[in-house]
C-alpha cells in the first residue's frame, strides 16, 4: 500500500522506524518575510540535515511532521530538508489551537475544504500531500473555534480516510476530544491522541486505548527543554507498563522537537531565537530526533522489551496507522 510523502508515494512496507509527531521547521511566515534575519534557509538546512543524519544513524527511517500552517509550515523547505536529508516525511494538514485573524469568520465546512484540498490535491504550490489530519485544543478545551476545527478534522477525516493526530494538554483535553470525536462517527480507531504521555497516569492511558485510540507518547526528551514537564524515565516507565498490561499494539513514539522552533513556551527575552538554534552544538543537544534511541530504547530493553517488541512501536503501529487498520 502507499501513502502519501512530501516527495511522493511511500510504500507503507518502506517506513521503518517511524517518529509520529515532529516538526522540521516551525518559523512564523510573517515573521521571516518582514524580518529577512528572523532566519537564515542555507544555514537551516545544514543544520537540519545534520540533525536528521543523527536520527538517521540510530535507524530513524521515517518522519512525520505535524506543523500546521498556524506554527509556519513551509512545504517548500519540507521537501527540500527531505531531499537533502534523503528521509521519508510525511506532512500533515489541520489547524493548530489559536485563532489567526483569516480563520474568525470561518465555518467548519469551508476549514475542511482546505483540508481536503491539501490532502487530495497538494499543499501550496507543489504535488506534495498531506498524509496526515492535526486537530489541536489546549488549556482552554473545546471553545468555539476548536469546536469548529475539531469538525473541519471530521469532516476531511471521513472524506479522505486519513488518520487524525491530536494536541492536547491535559486529561480532560483528551476525554473532550474522543467524546466530540466518538459523538461525530469517528472510528476512534483511526485517532492518535497526542501529548497523553504527558500524563502520569498509567490506568488512564489504558483507558484511551480501551475507547479505540493510540496512545501518544510523543514527547521524550522534552524535559530536559521543560525540566518541570514529566520525565522521559518516568515516561519510559509508563511504557513498560502498558507493555506488560498487554497495550503495546496501541503506542506510539516521538519527541515533539524541531529543528527550528521560533519561540520557545515560559521563556521570556530570548532575543532572536535563530541565533540560538544555530550556535547549538548538536552533539551534546539532548532533545532532538535521536534523543528515543539514545536514551529511552535501553530503558525499555532493561526492562525485559525484546527488539521485536520495541519495533511494534516504532514501526509495525505506525504503518497500520497509516494503512487505516
Amino acid at each position: 500500500m502507499n501513502i502519501q510523502g512530501v516527495l511522493g508515494p511511500i510504500k507503507t512496507e518502506d517506513l521503518g522506524y517511524t517518529l509520529m509527531h515532529e516538526h522540521i521547521l516551525a518559523a512564523n511566515h510573517t515573521m521571516r518575510k518582514v524580518w529577512p534575519e528572523w532566519y537564515n534557509h542555507e544555514q537551516f538546512l545544514e543544520f537540519a540535515v545534520r540533525m536528521i543524519a543523527r536520527a538517521k544513524a540510530q535507524g530513524v527511517k521515517t518522519l512525520v511532521d505535524m506543523t500546521p500552517f498556524q506554527l509556519g509550515r513551509d512545504i517548500h523547505v519540507i521537501r527540500e530538508v527531505a531531499e537533502k536529508a534523503e528521509i521519508n516525511v510525511i506532512a500533515c494538514t489541520g489547524y493548530h489551537y489559536f485563532e489567526d485573524l483569516c480563520l474568525v469568520d470561518k465555518g467548519s465546512g469551508f476549514l475542511a475544504e482546505r483540508l481536503v484540498l491539501d490532502i487530495e490535491k497538494g499543499i501550496e504550490d507543489t504535488d506534495s500531500k498531506a498524509g496526515i489530519i492535526k486537530c489541536s485544543t489546549d488549556r482552554a478545551g473545546i471553545t468555539d473555534f476548536t469546536r469548529r476545527i475539531m469538525m473541519a478534522a471530521v469532516i476531511a477525516h471521513k472524506a479522505t480516510g486519513a488518520p487524525i493526530s491530536t494536541h492536547t494538554a491535559s486529561m480532560q483535553n483528551a476525554i473532550d476530544q474522543m467524546d466530540f470525536f466518538e459523538a461525530e462517527g469517528v472510528d476512534l480507531g483511526k485517532v492518535i491522541i497526542g501529548h497523553i504521555g504527558d500524563i502520569d497516569d498509567v490506568g488512564f492511558l489504558e483507558s484511551v486505548a480501551d475507547r479505540g485510540c493510540f496512545i501518544g507518547h510523543d514527547r521524550f526528551g522534552v524535559d530536559t527543554r521543560h525540566p518541570d514537564m514529566l520525565s522521559s524515565a518516568k515516561r519510559a516507565e509508563n511504557v513498560v507498563q502498558l507493555w506488560k498490561d498487554g497495550y503495546l499494539g496501541k503506542v506510539v513514539f516521538s519527541h515533539d522537537a524541531s529543528c527550528y522552533l521560533d519561540y520557545w513556551e515560559g521563556r521570556e527575552n530570548m532575543g532572536n531565537p535563530w541565533e540560538t538554534t544555530r550556535n547549538t552544538d548538536l552533539e551534546t543537544w539532548q532533545f532532538q530526533f535521536d534523543y528515543i534511541s539514545r536514551h529511552t530504547l535501553p530503558l525499555l530493553r532493561d526492562a525485559g522489551m525484546t527488539d521485536a517488541e520495541i519495533n511494534t512501536i516504532l514501526v509495525d503501529t505506525p504503518r497500520r496507522i497509516f494503512e487505516g487498520r
